[in-house]
């Protein structure tokens, strides 16, 4: 999804200074990151504590038991 600046500002304009905070936040965190980075391929074996972790999140997801990203949006602006 191509977004012109002209949208941005409009977008900027109605968040909250808290949110702006954290948007500020991001958008340095994006502006130093070289264009062309390269992020190396995790070559290290899944351990079994790993998998492990896994399949408990996978049961959990199936037992309906998320975090919904409302929630998370709400933890992290108060």
């Amino acid at each position: 999804m191509a977004v012109n600046k002209e949208r941005f500002y409009e977008l900027l304009d109605r968040l909250s200074d808290k949110d702006l905070e954290l948007v500020s936040e991001l958008m340095e965190r994006l502006a130093n990151i070289p264009v062309n980075r390269e992020i190396p391929l995790d070559d290290e074996p899944t351990t079994q504590d790993e998998l492990d972790a896994i399949k408990d999140a996978h049961e959990a997801y199936l037992r309906g038991e998320l975090i919904s990203l409302k929630d998370v949006e709400h933890e992290l602006r108060n």
